[in-house]
């Protein structure tokens, strides 16, 4: 297996991203191919109906596919994105996963998918990733 590519330090971009810290969103695995990070359900994270919020769901998906496109070094910020929420849960682990479709010189696209601890797909995103000004350094 060829090693995967990454340019990103998981314990200092943590470090520097409140949003995550403040959501419980822990780094998996980051690379140019497929990122995962991981949540622990809290309490903070539910809507009214006792399940996880919509937008909490959606921002599980957002963050990984961000941290996939940076992993070749470059910035990027969400240029749009596309949802479909599936499945919820009210409690345990849940895992997003960042799936790069296609990396091109300014738009990178990556699909992310949130499921439960059993597997079960709880939303489905694909979001298109724009480049905000720095070359690749390869």
């Amino acid at each position: 297996m060829a090693e995967e590519k990454n340019c990103i330090n998981a314990d200092e971009y943590l470090a520097n991203n409140p949003f995550m810290r403040h959501n419980h969103m822990k780094i998996e695995r980051i690379s140019t191919e497929c990122s995962e990070i991981s949540m622990e359900v809290h309490p903070d994270g539910l809507n009214i109906m006792g399940m996880i919020h919509g937008g909490l769901l959606y921002s599980l998906a957002d963050v990984v596919t961000g941290l996939t496109a940076r992993a070749d070094g470059r910035k990027y910020v969400t240029q749009s994105a596309h949802v479909n929420f599936i499945g919820n849960v009210s409690q345990g682990r849940v895992t997003a996963r960042g799936i790069l479709v296609r990396r091109g010189r300014v738009i990178t696209i990556v699909r992310g998918e949130v499921t439960d601890e059993n597997g079960k797909l709880l939303a489905d995103v694909t979001a298109d990733m724009f480049c905000v000004g720095q070359e690749k350094s390869d």
